[in-house]
């Protein structure tokens, strides 16, 4: 069962599905940055297509196969790797998987329950994010334990606007420097997320920003300009072809190198299908750092 998904869908095409930009030849291998810790090392993630193997030399220091690295990248159970390659090779997997397993960890189930946030933080000052935005996104520190511990939440809903969970951003700088600044439920479909995308999706006329994250997304919104956050920087099929169909898009990625070079590669997926608008931001500059006047200019 697992032989035949290994055989039958290449890590270029698990990639190109992720929306990952695409790998430079180097001799028999293929390189390019990390997508499984999403770090900016041109030279970091090595793929040897004739085995269909990856490795990470940098922080991931591992690698595998296909079904390692769709496991690692969005924290899969072997069960929903398996119908995930089914569904991108349009096979169907053996009858043979177990839809329950001792030790499996479960699909992903949405979190709908209600938490208490402590939305008047000085946190959200410096940010420039009023009590009231923060708590009409439904967004504070969580004070309690758990996965949300020493994090500030904010909820995520799907496209149709139902809550299915909470993401959190790291407040300890350790771990911040060791994980990253986000975390995610356990197989939160990110793919298949536009943040904030129900809440404006009657107001695209005049067409839509696109940021990375939350923060962008409630400054904006505070001068009632329309915006929705990739929740990272890939851009998968599913976002795209929701994307296209709005007439115009403001691409404003964060101002470090990722971002910026994840914006170009954005602009040019989009450019066929609508109008897109790229705006680089300084380096290490956040949308969430510009003052309204300079947004209200965008």
């Amino acid at each position: 069962m697992f032989k035949h998904l290994k055989q039958s869908v290449s890590i270029e095409s698990v990639l190109h599905d992720k929306g990952v930009p695409p790998l430079r030849k180097r001799g028999h291998q293929l390189v390019g940055s990390c997508p499984v810790h999403g770090g900016d090392n041109p030279n970091a993630f090595v793929v040897t297509p004739s085995k269909n193997i990856w490795h990470c030399f940098t922080k991931c220091n591992g690698g595998g196969d296909v079904i390692d690295l769709v496991r690692r990248m969005d924290n899969m159970t072997h069960y929903q790797t398996a119908q995930y390659l089914a569904s991108i090779s349009h096979t169907s997997p053996a009858p043979s998987i177990p839809v329950k397993t001792q030790g499996v960890k479960p699909a992903f189930k949405p979190f709908t329950r209600n938490l208490h946030l402590n939305c008047e933080i000085p946190w959200f000052k410096r940010k420039g994010i009023t009590g009231k935005t923060a708590s009409l996104f439904e967004a504070g520190l969580y004070q309690g334990r758990g996965f949300l511990s020493d994090c500030i939440a904010v909820r995520v809903h799907d496209l149709e606007g139902c809550p299915i969970g909470y993401a959190g951003r790291r407040l300890i700088d350790h771990q911040v420097r060791k994980y990253g600044k986000w975390k995610f439920p356990p197989q939160l479909p990110k793919s298949r997320i536009l943040y904030n995308f129900h809440r404006v999706r009657d107001k695209l006329q005049k067409g839509l920003f696109v940021v990375e994250g939350p923060w962008g997304v409630m400054r904006l919104a505070q001068l009632r300009i329309p915006a929705v956050a990739l929740l990272g920087i890939n851009l998968s099929n599913e976002q795209q072809r929701i994307l296209c169909k709005i007439p115009k898009i403001v691409l404003m990625l964060d101002g470090d190198f990722p971002g910026r070079k994840a914006a170009k590669r954005i602009h040019d997926k989009l450019k066929n299908n609508t109008v897109v608008k790229r705006i680089n931001l300084n380096i290490n500059t956040d949308p969430d750092d510009l003052q309204d006047h300079q947004l209200t200019k965008l």
